[in-house]
């Protein structure tokens, strides 16, 4: 399975940060240009995703009406749901199926910008291990290894990008994880926004224990890889945002005039 998740993901993933590398030498630059190609070719799913939110969102007062005339039969409520789905077309799937299809690639994103020393120098293992036997390094901290060799440049406005914000390092490097804290609020808070009209009262109340619980999981989880990782989350969101605000005015007049 690894060999085939390689193949089709990471492999083809790799290439493209290897060619962005070639022709930047930076190693934040590439991982900048490499997130804006990534949120391009993803685009479409994106604005997939945003239509059946839209959809939902049109139909959200006709479900409302049947969830409290039925709210005491459980399978007529199911029966008229399902009706309403059909009849407007409605897939209540549809909003969840593009983010599926995208976990697989964001996971392969992470390898590859984890693991330069094999995705943009396309090292072999036997030699990465050699190294980091040499170097008294854990052979899975490719950042690290590349650090000591100095053969990738990953120096980005002065940050130190295989540095990892902890306590011991310098406090300017605190600023990745922050940020990503940061950003993904916002990102979450523009997303909440889009999706409050099609969301009953539970999944509304379960999006905002998200809004507050994924910030602080997310600035944990930069707080303890190397800040290259924490570069990719922040313009990833940055982007996100962008998208996000251009999608609701995209779809908003739709929604209005029932025709998304």
């Amino acid at each position: 399975m690894g060999d085939i998740f390689g193949l089709l993901i990471t492999g083809p993933l790799g290439s493209v940060l290897s060619f962005i590398y070639s022709f930047t030498n930076s190693y934040g630059f590439a991982i900048v240009l490499f997130t804006i190609f990534i949120k391009l070719i993803l685009l479409p799913l994106a604005i997939k995703q945003q239509k059946s939110m839209a959809e939902m969102q049109k139909i959200q007062p006709l479900l409302t009406d049947i969830q409290k005339k039925y709210k005491n039969d459980k399978e007529k409520l199911q029966v008229e749901t399902m009706k309403i789905y059909q009849e407007h077309k409605v897939n209540p799937a549809g909003s969840c199926l593009p983010l599926l299809i995208q976990l697989p690639i964001i996971f392969g994103l992470y390898r590859v910008i984890y693991q330069p020393l094999t995705y943009i120098l396309k090292m072999s293992k036997e030699e990465i291990a050699k190294i980091a036997a040499e170097l008294s390094i854990n052979v899975r901290d490719e950042i690290k290894i590349a650090e000591q060799m100095k053969n990738i440049n990953l120096e980005f406005l002065g940050l130190n990008l295989a540095q990892t914000p902890q306590f011991n390092a310098p406090s300017v490097i605190w600023i990745i994880p922050v940020l990503a804290a940061l950003t993904t609020y916002l990102s979450s808070k523009l997303t909440s926004t889009a999706t409050s009209g099609s969301q009953n009262a539970q999944a509304a109340q379960m999006t905002s224990s998200m809004m507050t619980i994924f910030p602080f999981m997310t600035g944990f989880i930069c707080f303890s890889l190397p800040a290259g990782v924490g570069l990719y989350w922040v313009i990833s969101n940055l982007i996100q945002m962008l998208q996000q605000v251009a999608l609701n005015k995209l779809f908003a007049p739709a929604i209005k005039e029932g025709k998304a």
